[in-house]
């Protein structure tokens, strides 16, 4: 967890992953696009864990880039 924690573009974009979700949710909304599914709360909290799973899944899977895979 901690070498997770160290990956600063990870962490960055899972911070804009949880604040695009409620920005994009409620600009649909206030076009009459959304079909308010969550009520603000709710889209706030999908947001911020949208954006911890986001960070958790690119920094884990980022540790593994340079490593080859290809079979011999």
């Amino acid at each position: 967890m901690e070498k997770l924690l160290k990956d600063r573009r990870a962490i960055r974009s899972g911070i804009g992953m949880a604040l695009l979700f409620p920005l994009i949710y409620f600009t649909m909304s206030l076009l009459g696009w959304g079909n308010n599914v969550f009520s603000w709360w709710e889209a706030l909290l999908v947001g911020l864990l949208n954006g911890a799973l986001f960070w958790f899944f690119m920094a884990s899977f980022r540790q593994f880039r340079d490593e080859d895979v290809t079979p011999r």
